[in-house]
């Protein structure tokens, strides 16, 4: 109990120093969220950091998105990609350069980056096949669903090394090492640093609740946590080890419902993920 209390007194004191979205990725999210926002005032946001802007431009020519030819300026990608993927887009881009910007990790980075993006792809996945409409907000709630454990390797890398190295001497789900330790869960920690950045409910609560569906409080967003749930597990089928859990995956009874997705069925969705993921290679290298 000593130790956990130790553990929030740090996260609380580190987490306004952690490297928070940019003034251009904080205004993109803002105008992309905007009603009454234009194509050009989306484009033009973007152009105020040049390196940015070439990586969203990389990403919008992807295999991913599948676009005929080639976007060779923002004002085309915003149009042909729409606000939200665009804004998605600079997410990513910001997500990845957190990751990395911790030089001194313990862990497998690459690794724990390509769990967020096959989360993300197969979370956009679920929402296709469930004929969930906004399935660009499922896409980065998948993104940044283990950002807590971001938030671990900058704060407390010696706690998440340990938690680690237990996981996968014990063949343990990292979450269930937390629980053993009583330390804060990674869940609990990401939902802190997401409502910290004024990021919207939604990224909050599945951030939060993304391994225990049926405790999600908020009944507006109990579909999308249930999208997301099964993403992450999906994604811990295709690479196990790389979310940083050695444990089984399990599947929540209460998604599954919650969903209507039946077995066979999310079979299907795990190997259209795979597919998917195939495409998102220029997720993965970002520099």
């Amino acid at each position: 109990m000593i130790m956990a209390l130790k553990i929030i007194d740090k996260i609380l004191e580190g987490i306004d120093k952690l490297p928070s979205p940019n003034i251009v990725v904080q205004r993109i999210v803002a105008v992309c969220s905007n009603p009454v926002a234009s194509s050009s005032e989306v484009a033009n946001t973007l152009m105020m950091d040049a390196s940015l802007s070439a990586r969203v431009l990389k990403l919008a020519n992807s295999a991913y998105y599948g676009i005929p030819r080639k976007i060779t300026t923002l004002s085309e990608a915003v149009m042909i990609l729409g606000f939200k993927t665009v804004r998605n887009l600079a997410l990513s881009v910001f997500t990845y350069d957190m990751i990395f910007k911790n030089r001194s990790s313990s862990i497998d980075r690459e690794k724990l980056w390509a769990h967020f993006i096959a989360t993300a792809v197969a979370s956009e996945t679920i929402a296709e096949t469930v004929g969930y409409p906004l399935k660009e907000e499922i896409f980065i709630a998948g993104l940044l669903h283990d950002i807590g454990k971001v938030v671990y390797d900058f704060l407390l890398s010696d706690v998440l090394e340990m938690e680690v190295r237990i996981a996968q001497k014990l063949k343990k789900n990292l979450i269930e090492v937390e629980e053993e330790l009583e330390v804060p869960p990674h869940t609990e920690v990401g939902a802190k640093l997401l409502k910290n950045w004024n990021f919207p409910d939604l990224l909050v609560f599945t951030a939060d609740y993304h391994h225990r569906v049926d405790a999600n409080p908020n009944e507006l967003f109990i579909n999308q946590v249930s999208m997301v749930h099964v993403g992450d597990v999906l994604a811990n089928l295709m690479m196990k080890g790389a979310s940083l859990s050695w444990g089984d995956p399990v599947l929540s009874h209460f998604a599954l419902n919650t969903l209507r997705l039946k077995p066979r069925l999310v079979l299907r969705v795990l190997e259209r993920s795979r597919e998917k993921y195939e495409k998102a290679k220029e997720f993965l290298s970002l520099d």
